[in-house]
């Protein structure tokens, strides 16, 4: 009798006791949440491990997901893994890395556990005992088309000006080119008995840079510009057309915000610089030339989007 009420007591103390204990699982996004992790995990760990405690964090940016991974007296480390569209199969796959991470994953488990797609990274990669940190691949080369509508202020007043451009993204490092093609809306200036129609296209060069890394990212971008004057004149007793080049700079800020698709939206604060001053002249017969001057720094804020080619 006795002997059958320690094998009862025993047996009522192995159900009692967890089968694992999963480690404590934070996520910053609802895609995976944390409870599809959880479910999927429970599928993967096997019944009979030990119980483990530690913590796992999972963060998705800029299209990829990173698991973070802590154990009690244990190094921390993290696993860097493609964040995939579907919530389900990100899921699956930060549980298959905690799950080797607890190095309990059954002999089976690959039949239990949905297929996912291929991980970025190789599988002896996933256990605690590797390196622990792991630097994020390096952002590949982009070509991008884009296009923005900015508002303009110099010494004459506001203006509007629309542009496109073609930016290359790390084509050295960290270091990419932009060239940028803007076109402001014609403006008029009162110079002597008439009036003279000024437009000046800008083609830009710029080199730019990011500041910082993640979904939002703040650029600087510096280079030349060259600008070509046209003035066109009404209201005078000959009307002329001229054309002038002049060259300048430009530097600016950009602040974008890229998402898992090929689209970046952005705002830009920009100014540009012309070193050499431009006069419009208006000549009478006898009388002293009268000039009007063109401005020399303008500063442009504007919005815009960029579609990634390739």
């Amino acid at each position: 009798m006795k002997r059958a009420c320690v094998v009862g007591l025993g047996a009522l103390c192995m159900a009692a006791t967890p089968a694992w204990a999963a480690p404590v699982i934070t996520s910053d996004s609802d895609c995976p949440s944390v409870p599809e992790v959880v479910s999927r995990l429970t599928g993967l760990l096997s019944g009979n491990s030990p119980g483990t405690s530690g913590a796992a964090h999972i963060r998705v940016q800029a299209g990829q997901m990173v698991v973070e991974l802590a154990g009690e007296g244990e190094p921390a480390a993290s696993r860097i893994l493609p964040a995939e569209a579907d919530c389900h199969s990100r899921a699956q796959a930060a549980a298959l890395v905690i799950a080797a991470w607890l190095d309990n994953m059954p002999a089976d488990s690959q039949a239990q556990a949905e297929s996912v797609p291929a991980l970025a990274i190789e599988p002896a990669s996933l256990h605690a005992q590797s390196p622990v940190t792991e630097a994020a691949p390096p952002a590949p080369s982009r070509f991008s088309l884009g296009a923005a509508a900015f508002a303009s202020m110099d010494d004459q007043g506001p203006g509007g000006i629309l542009s496109v451009e073609a930016a290359w993204r790390n084509l050295v490092g960290r270091f990419g080119l932009a060239t940028d093609l803007s076109f402001p809306l014609p403006r008029e200036t009162n110079v002597g008995q008439g009036k003279a129609r000024w437009w000046r296209p800008v083609l830009a060069l710029a080199l730019r840079a990011p500041l910082t890394q993640g979904a939002w990212i703040l650029d600087a971008g510096v280079g030349p510009t060259l600008g070509l004057l046209v003035v066109a004149g009404s209201g005078f007793d000959q009307n002329r057309t001229d054309l002038a080049v002049s060259w300048g700079a430009t530097a600016g800020l950009r602040l974008a915000h890229r998402s898992t698709s090929k689209w970046a939206y952005w705002a830009e604060l920009r100014s540009l610089l012309w070193p050499a001053a431009q006069h419009i002249r208006n000549e009478v017969r006898g009388e002293a030339a009268k000039l009007a001057d063109l401005p020399r720094i303008e500063v442009h804020l504007g919005l815009g989007c960029s579609f990634g080619v390739l």
